[in-house]
């Protein structure tokens, strides 16, 4: 229904559904205006690479409404990036908050005081939190936990005083307190102390009631957390599900080729054969995180099946692509017999005027006896192929 002129007004209308994309069209705005900052030499951005490998600098992070900017901790680099802020408030008719924002300095430098008074804002340090998670904290600490484990105590609070069936309270334990830590241990390893003072909460829910009260536990954790087709009531074991959060991030890193954080990692740790993971993480210090995940790549590829593109990135003998098994563990006589145990799956390939056929080689001629089972590994390889041009995925 019509009803005349009225007079817009600066920012964006909270709780218009166009809002969110708006906002992201200014945040676009923000980043363009941070990388001709980086590009011109006004701040420096933080740089990423190992030794002999080629590094990546990267000057900001955002997602939603969080912001995290990189630079050296020189009033000269503070004082371009507040006027960064300044154009960007001009062409927008957004205003940055100042009051909301920290300046942390890592490592040394000059007096805080000094960098936070240039830009105007507040003096933070780490560790801190960001997007939820701790910045800057001992990754192995437990104290890391003392969040989750507060926030599972102060649910329990609420029900403490309920009349609860047991029906109830499992489930309460499924729907809530298995979940409220799975932010966390989607990129944290859960220390063993930890997972075991959780699970006892849980334990102790479930069997006691919402007081807490302590009853005897009628039947052990480990077939509580059983699946219900084996006689269990299928209640996550933290430890099984955390890793199988932390092989989601190896799932990913294998297939998302263009996002920033593989890119990161990538720069500063390289790539293994084949690209499907990060090398092995030998440094000490600032890697905990990922050092952890990637610790469990062994495991993970163990009950992984690659899908044979080109060829190129698959390991004939060692990777799982034909069937349920490698090939090495199939035909062990033959593995050894090859010549290239490192080999691909496109080396095997012969390509002919038809279109090709399988042929592997080894290093000596077979014997009568060897003969069968090159037999039964080309019947294997039979239903394969090679796909010129398409790649090989995870």
């Amino acid at each position: 229904m019509g009803a005349g002129f009225f007079r817009s007004s600066r920012g964006l209308r909270q709780g218009d559904p166009l809002s969110p994309y708006l906002f992201l069209f200014a945040m676009e705005a923000l980043s363009q205006l941070l990388s001709c900052a980086r590009n011109g030499g006004f701040i420096s951005g933080f740089r990423v690479g190992g030794r002999g490998r080629e590094g990546l600098t990267v000057s900001h992070l955002l997602f939603a409404d969080d912001t995290l900017i990189f630079c050296d901790a020189n009033a000269d680099q503070l004082q371009y990036l507040s006027w960064t802020f300044m154009w960007f408030e001009a062409i927008s008719g957004l205003k940055v908050n100042l009051s909301k924002t920290e300046a942390i300095l890592v490592g040394e430098g000059i007096p805080m005081e000094t960098l936070a008074s240039v830009l105007g804002c507040k003096i933070g340090s780490l560790p801190t939190t960001y997007l939820g998670l701790p910045l800057g904290a001992p990754y192995k600490s437990t104290r890391v936990w003392d969040a989750v484990e507060e926030r599972i105590r102060k649910r329990l609070s609420l029900w403490k005083r309920q009349y609860l069936s047991e029906g109830g309270r499992l489930t309460l334990l499924q729907s809530t307190l298995s979940s409220l830590p799975t932010y966390f241990l989607s990129l944290f390893v859960i220390p063993k102390r930890v997972c075991a003072r959780l699970e006892k909460i849980q334990r102790d829910f479930l069997w006691g009631g919402g007081a807490l009260e302590n009853k005897p536990h009628l039947v052990s954790w480990k077939i509580i957390c059983a699946t219900k087709n084996d006689g269990g009531l299928g209640i996550r074991k933290l430890a099984t599900f955390n890793k199988a959060l932390l092989g989601k991030w190896l799932w990913r890193f294998a297939n998302e080729n263009d996002s920033l954080w593989k890119q990161i990692i990538s720069s500063k740790y390289g790539l293994q054969d084949g690209g499907w993971c990060s090398k092995v993480v030998r440094d000490r210090y600032g890697v905990g995180v990922w050092k952890a995940i990637r610790n469990g790549w062994e495991n993970f590829q163990s009950h992984s099946r690659f899908i044979v593109g080109d060829g190129t990135r698959v390991k004939f003998w060692k990777d799982l692509w034909c069937e349920n098994h490698s090939l090495e563990e199939v035909f062990p006589t033959l593995f050894n017999l090859s010549i290239n145990k490192e080999s691909w799956v496109a080396e095997a390939w012969e390509e002919d005027g038809v279109g090709g056929s399988w042929g592997p080689r080894f290093s000596r001629h077979l014997n009568d006896w060897e003969v069968g089972e090159v037999e039964s590994l080309l019947g294997k390889l039979l239903p394969m192929t090679i796909r010129r041009g398409v790649d090989d995925s995870l």
